[in-house]
């Protein structure tokens, strides 16, 4: 990319960040009266759920701190983050020390911790809050927190539907989000069992669920790699797949590791390959391997976040390769992103269009929507393009 067009990029993703997508939920996700945030908004912004779901309390605290430290160090973001962990600390664990999925606005809990994801989020959220704070305790508290989570996450029977004698595939998110959490913490603290989970997350991502003679990162395999023919064991997320690629290529880069670096840009190049919908653009959300019937009724939709997490992997994926094809997909992507998703009339992003691109919700919030995907997608590309310009 010449340094022309990655300035005109910046200065598109750097102002939809500050003066759309950052005012909208500034304005109206923190509570005034209980602290923490709501996320569920319909299209012109007005709250229509109150209930607060714990792994976006952590992904929004994460989002205020990282732009208190990254775009500018406003008080008021600070202030933002510093309520969120507050409100975690207070109401957001159980007696064991596990996080709920969901509580009432005033903190009452409602629904039963769910994976490891609400903890994963918390572990974030507070290292990004103590490097914004300068507040030890919060760095402590996400050192004990991961560690804990590390080992929730080996308990083969965690939130396990099935009896313990049928064996279960194990999921792509778990190692995907701990090489995430993992590289956070890393980042605020030095502590040589950090690369040796990242080590572990790097094993399971490339070597047991994807699979280059099939060119593709399948979700769900069996504990040692093989698949299964099955409707979980066939499927692939593209929108998955990106986002822990370029995970993968932090990490490459972090070790100067030029074979992962390679096999991170394997992935997005299967993704985007499978996952691009000829006949209307975009990128699907889920996919069969075989071309079966998918159980998932949402498997043809657009989502907002799998074009922005595919954007930034892209551009990464030509910054740090000069592969001329991953730019030409980023050209692609960006310009039906940019004509689907905006919002003029009501600011923030639409986040779920039909397969021909019309929107099938007008929410800009809810329970998976919020204060993450979008700003965080905008912020790295917008500092990426700086970089290259």
């Amino acid at each position: 990319m010449d340094a022309e067009r990655a300035r005109e990029l910046a200065d598109l993703y750097r102002t939809e960040l500050t003066a759309n997508v950052i005012p909208f939920w500034e304005q109206r996700s923190p509570d005034p009266e209980h602290g923490g945030f709501f996320s569920c908004f319909d299209r012109q912004g007005t709250l229509y759920d109150t209930t607060k779901y714990v792994w976006l309390q952590g992904r929004f605290v994460w989002m205020f701190a990282r732009i208190y430290n990254s775009v500018e160090p406003r008080p008021e973001w600070l202030e933002a983050s510093r309520r969120g962990v507050q409100f975690i600390r207070q109401h957001c664990f159980d007696e064991t020390g596990r996080m709920y999925f969901a509580v009432t606005a005033d903190g009452r809990r409602t629904t039963l911790p769910w994976g490891i994801f609400s903890e994963c989020f918390a572990v974030c959220a507070l290292c990004q809050y103590a490097r914004a704070s300068r507040e030890g305790e919060a760095l402590q508290q996400a050192q004990e927190l991961f560690w804990r989570t590390l080992d929730l996450s080996r308990q083969p029977d965690l939130d396990s539907l099935t009896y313990p004698e049928i064996p279960r595939l194990v999921t792509h998110a778990v190692p995907m989000i701990l090489l995430n959490v993992m590289q956070e913490l890393r980042a605020a603290e030095s502590d040589p069992r950090y690369d040796e989970i990242g080590d572990e997350m790097l094993h399971r991502i490339l070597d047991l669920h994807a699979h280059p003679e099939a060119r593709a990162l399948f979700e769900n395999v069996w504990p040692d790699g093989t698949l299964a023919d099955t409707p979980d064991g066939r499927v692939l997320n593209p929108g998955h797949a990106v986002e822990s690629a370029w995970f993968v290529l932090h990490e490459a880069r972090h070790r100067g590791d030029e074979d992962i670096r390679e096999r991170a840009v394997d992935i997005i190049e299967w993704a985007l390959e499978r996952g691009w919908d000829e006949q209307h653009g975009g990128l699907l959300y889920f996919l069969d391997f075989a071309g079966l019937p998918s159980p998932y009724l949402e498997w043809d939709m657009k989502l907002w976040w799998v074009h922005v997490e595919a954007l930034y992997a892209l551009l990464l994926a030509h910054h740090l390769t000069g592969r001329a094809d991953m730019l030409e997909w980023f050209e692609r992507v960006h310009a039906w992103t940019w004509e689907h998703f905006p919002d003029p009339e009501h600011g923030e992003w639409l986040g779920y269009l039909h397969r021909t691109g019309e929107p099938a919700l007008t929410l800009k919030g809810s329970m998976w929507k919020g204060f993450y995907h979008l700003p965080r997608g905008l912020l790295l590309i917008a500092q990426l393009l700086e970089e290259m310009a």
